[in-house]
């Protein structure tokens, strides 16, 4: 890969600040980036170097909710809302 055009240049790929280079070509409707360093950064945070590495996604997982809990969080909210102002 050619220089970074880019200045001040961005940083390598075997950088640990690597994910800050410019993306170059974006795929959103894949959920990927190619950086300037030749980096590809998903969506998820996970990332594929020039190398071949992979890195794995350092976003953290969503918290598991029970499955009684998730059913009364749903039913408040799907849940409409009373009429205000009139007598019943």
């Amino acid at each position: 890969m050619a220089g970074c055009p880019h200045s001040p240049p961005c940083p390598p790929a075997a950088g640990p600040d690597r994910d800050a280079a410019r993306v170059t070509i974006r795929h959103c409707d894949q959920g990927w980036s190619l950086l300037c360093n030749g980096v590809i950064l998903f969506d998820d945070t996970g990332e594929i170097l020039p190398t071949g590495r992979i890195i794995e996604p350092r976003r953290g997982l969503p918290s598991l909710v029970s499955t009684a809990a998730a059913a009364v969080v749903t039913r408040h909210q799907t849940a409409l809302p009373t009429p205000r102002g009139r007598a019943t």
